[in-house]
């Protein structure tokens, strides 16, 4: 499947696999068979005594009608599990009972009716209404998803003109948990968005045959950081599919990001948010976060068809100052500034009839690069962009992942917007000035949290994925750590992290007493009709730690926070609220006792 070209089957559990022609290709039965199987059906018929002959005398027979519940069923093929790191499940397989009759061959319709009416509670002049408007069709759907112990006592009866056909059905056991990142499944069991729409062809059981599946070998793996957490023993079992994900998923860490960004969106009146947790030096996803959300095992009543769309990955937006990293990162990569660096900061600055100023319209006079990153500053930000030149900026940019796909393994990636020199239809040279500090530029939050990520991963920009393994019947493919590029010099990376700690120190509402934590704010202007409004803004907070061994980066995003416009006040403090659950979670000790240094 191209999906999975990126995981690794281990040797010892490499299957064949049928021909793709013989496995759509259906063998017709023999009419000796046919004749066979029919004589043996009426033979256990003539077996049934005492209540089942009432049964049946009410009911009839008709094998052709079981055959075409079948045939029904078989079209509803089981769908592999989807759980998370630890064997948790999210997405797994419950079954629904639809209960079907033949008019064409009931005896007794008003004994018939009294006993469906009262088995299904449904009224018993609607029920034989039903039989005699259908009296000359073999299959008619009578009433759907009845309850297990119904549908059981109906197949108990063993008649072949009242059946209980089993259709398979997702079920969430942990609700509208991860809702964006598995998607959810049609009532056609089609799979539509995220993992299940990404993974649909391969989720689906290739038969429709249950048969008991043998464990495959499974080995929990944790973060680095919680390496030594005790971890229970892993709770994940085969699905009857055959067809598994593992993904890279922690449910209490999705847990901590789901609750606080809810937390976050109310207390600052925000639209709506995002909220990852990565693992900065694979780019793998610990958490997915997005508010708001809706019960995929009732996607039929959310309020409108955009809430299933996962903004993290399919909606764009202009990061603003978050995106002043990227540009430093190009200028210490290709040597144009130190953090000394000297630079006048006039909130005057007009480049190519595009006029620059500072978030608060105040000059700082002369500053260094350090102190221009602290403050976000936009001035002295489109300077060192000019500096840098178009041809490498943009180079930088494009190394960095934007304006294409991360390729993560979920439905729907938008792929952003960036304008450059070599479109110069689309581009103009003031956007050099205007994209340095995050405008005019458009990105998804998993780019932006990516590209933050090849910072702390010492300037390798990794592809991030979100499936840990891929379970194939008796096989297992593992995920394998992707390299897409070098994104800037590991000494360029290295000096960034540094300032970076610097400019979360500024933002002191993210900052933890005793962990160095790498950070960058991002207030972005929303632009509309006329330009940008400083009253709609995008609030971001970007950072991971500890900054000396990167374990977890986050990134927060609010939309239209109403509380206050600036990333300070609310991102900020929401990424420390989720940083201090994780180092608690994790009992990650504060950096002077982990390193053994003196206070």
């Amino acid at each position: 499947m191209t999906h999975n070209s990126h995981y690794q089957l281990s040797p010892a559990s490499q299957n064949s696999q049928p021909d793709e022609k013989e496995k759509g290709r259906k063998k017709k039965p023999s009419p000796n068979k046919r004749i066979n199987t029919l004589l043996g059906l009426f033979g256990v018929f003539a077996l049934l005594l005492g209540a089942q002959l009432v049964r049946h005398q009410i009911f009839g027979m008709l094998p052709d009608t079981q055959t075409a519940s079948a045939e029904i069923s078989a079209k509803l093929r089981p769908r592999g599990a989807i759980v998370d790191t630890d064997g948790d499940p999210l997405a797994i397989e419950r079954y629904r009972y639809d209960i079907a009759v033949s008019p064409n061959i009931i005896r007794n319709k008003q004994k018939a009716a009294a006993f469906l009416g009262a088995k299904l509670s449904i009224p018993v002049d609607k029920v034989r209404q039903i039989l005699e408007d259908n009296q000359d069709r073999p299959y008619v759907i009578l009433k759907t998803n009845v309850p297990q112990d119904v549908g059981e006592s109906i197949r108990a009866m063993n008649s072949y003109t009242v059946t209980a056909a089993i259709f398979p059905q997702r079920f969430h056991p942990e609700g509208k948990m991860a809702a964006h990142v598995l998607g959810f499944v049609s009532l056609d069991n089609q799979g539509f968005y995220g993992l299940e729409g990404y993974f649909d062809n391969f989720l689906l059981a290739q038969t429709n045959k249950i048969e008991p599946l043998p464990s495959p070998k499974f080995k929990k793996q944790s973060n680095d950081a919680g390496k030594k957490a005790a971890l229970p023993a892993s709770p994940y079992i085969p699905s009857i599919a055959q067809h598994d994900l593992i993904l890279t998923l922690y449910r209490s860490l999705q847990y901590i990001a789901e609750t606080r960004l809810e937390e976050g969106v109310k207390k600052y009146q925000a639209d709506s948010g995002v909220v990852i947790i990565m693992n900065p030096k694979s780019s793998a996803i610990l958490a997915m976060a997005s508010t708001p959300s809706y019960y995929p095992d009732d996607f039929a009543s959310a309020p409108s068809g955009d809430v299933f769309v996962n903004p993290a990955i399919s909606k764009i937006y202009e990061p603003g100052s978050v995106f002043k990293l990227i540009t430093f990162a190009s200028a210490l990569n290709d040597h144009i500034i130190t953090p000394e660096s000297i630079y006048l900061d006039t909130n005057k600055f007009v480049y190519y009839e595009q006029r620059i100023e500072n978030w608060d319209h105040k000059g700082r006079g002369k500053v260094t690069a350090q102190q221009a990153l602290a403050e976000s500053l936009n001035v002295t930000t489109a300077k060192i962009a000019v500096d840098v030149g178009a041809d490498k900026f943009y180079k930088t940019v494009t190394r960095f992942g934007f304006g294409m796909n991360t390729g993560i393994e979920l439905a729907n990636e938008a792929a952003g917007i960036v304008r450059t020199p070599k479109r110069s239809d689309e581009w103009y040279p003031a956007y050099l000035a205007t994209n340095a500090f995050g405008q005019g530029i458009s990105v998804t939050p998993l780019q932006m949290a990516n590209a933050v990520a090849a910072i702390a991963a010492g300037g390798v920009l990794h592809r991030p994925h979100i499936v840990r393994m891929v379970i194939n019947g008796s096989s297992i493919r593992s995920k394998e750590v992707e390299s897409v590029s070098r994104a800037i010099s590991p000494e360029a990376a290295k000096t960034l992290t540094q300032m970076m700690i610097a400019a979360a120190n500024h933002t002191s509402k993210a900052t933890i007493d005793g962990y160095a934590i790498a950070g960058k704010t991002g207030t972005a202007e929303i632009p509309g009709l006329g330009g940008y409004k400083e009253a709609r803004t995008i609030a971001t907070f970007i950072g991971f730690f500890p900054a000396d061994d990167p374990q977890f980066l986050i990134l927060v995003k609010l939309d239209r926070p109403k509380a206050s416009a600036w990333a300070s006040s609310t991102a900020a403090p929401l990424f420390r609220k989720i940083a201090q659950d994780i180092i608690h979670l994790y009992g990650i000790p504060p950096d002077d006792i982990r390193l053994g240094v003196s206070p």
